[in-house]
């Protein structure tokens, strides 16, 4: 018994890393899935939907199939998500301050940048979910107000079947608030999403080490 190894606390705390930082990147992938499926709702209407065939209308009729989890998830998603990131957050400070007390220098020299990493990380996802959330309320009125439009079937300024776009847009002017919820904020989720990635790899590789030197240890003990 006095030889066995201590146990290593970092392979547990990079473990508590795994689940956290999987389970915030997994909601978010779904979420944003559920999120561009929503568009896709938008052409929700019973007669459009017959007339649609081959793999558009077998992803039509599943998007409508499960239009009740979407809209669920994507009005309420952002929330768990939020919860999520910041867990993320606190267990890469753990194994940061756990990884500088250890004897590998390499490992030390990683955990200078891993707890900042998952701050900068954790704080730009939950900031962009925020201003999602805020820029949603009118991403929804722009979506709702396009799928209400009557589009035209005779001609206009000399293309038949095309539609008006000013009319289009009456009553509704400002589109800015739904582009940036489609396009600019999730670049920002984005950029948040790869720092965190980038230091879970980090832990990853760590723990591969410490795993693989734990073992060696114990082979020559």
């Amino acid at each position: 018994m006095a030889d066995t190894p201590a146990p290593d606390p970092v392979v547990p705390a990079a473990r508590r890393v795994m689940w956290a930082c999987g389970l915030c990147f997994a909601l978010l992938f779904v979420t944003g899935m559920c999120g561009a499926a929503s568009i896709t709702l938008l052409y929700d209407d019973p007669l459009y939907n017959e007339s649609i065939k081959g793999i558009e209308g077998a992803t039509l009729s599943t998007v409508v199939a499960m239009k009740g989890f979407i809209r669920f998830l994507h009005t309420w998603g952002a929330y768990p998500a939020m919860l999520l990131a910041a867990w993320s957050m606190f267990e890469l400070m753990r194994f940061s301050r756990i990884a500088r007390r250890s004897d590998n220098a390499a490992w030390r020299s990683t955990a200078r940048w891993l707890g900042p990493a998952g701050a900068v990380g954790s704080l730009l996802i939950v900031l962009s979910l925020i201003t999602l959330l805020a820029s949603g309320v009118a991403a929804k009125g722009y979506g709702e107000h396009i799928a209400s439009y009557q589009f035209v079937s005779e001609t206009v300024e000399g293309k038949p079947g095309e539609h008006d776009a000013n009319a289009m847009l009456k009553g509704y002017p400002d589109s800015g608030m739904a582009e940036y919820h489609v396009r600019e904020l999730n670049m920002l989720l984005a950029l948040g999403a790869i720092v965190l990635v980038m230091a879970t790899a980090s832990v990853r590789r760590i723990s591969q080490e410490a795993r693989k030197a734990r073992q060696i240890d114990g082979t020559t003990k």
